[in-house]
């Protein structure tokens, strides 16, 4: 399809499942640093006419990779047909300098 299987900014990137890019593509990821912390928005983008459910979560990384946080659990998402959803969250501790973004399918 059109759609990006991955997306990446300065200081993370985000990867779909492939059961979940075939219809739902990241449009847009922006990052920032706000207050020591890392504020990332991710733009969804439903190119297919039916509404899609997918799971998310982020990994919070430090400097050399390493995980800085528990693994959140995975959340929910509704992305109606031909529409467009955005995630915006910032991070959980000073010490992310990056993340990872992953979206799947909820089977």
């Amino acid at each position: 399809g059109a759609n990006q299987a991955s997306s990446s900014v300065g200081h993370g990137y985000a990867t779909l499942t492939p059961d979940v890019s075939a219809a739902i593509g990241i449009s847009d990821l922006r990052a920032t640093r706000q207050d020591r912390l890392l504020r990332v928005q991710a733009d969804l983008k439903n190119a297919s006419a039916y509404t899609r459910q997918v799971y998310y979560r982020f990994e919070w990384l430090d400097h050399q990779g390493l995980a800085v946080w528990d693994d959140e659990p995975w959340k929910p998402l509704i992305v109606y047909g031909n529409s467009r959803q955005t995630i915006s969250v910032s991070s959980p501790s000073f010490k992310a300098t990056s993340f990872r973004l992953v979206v799947q399918s909820p089977n």
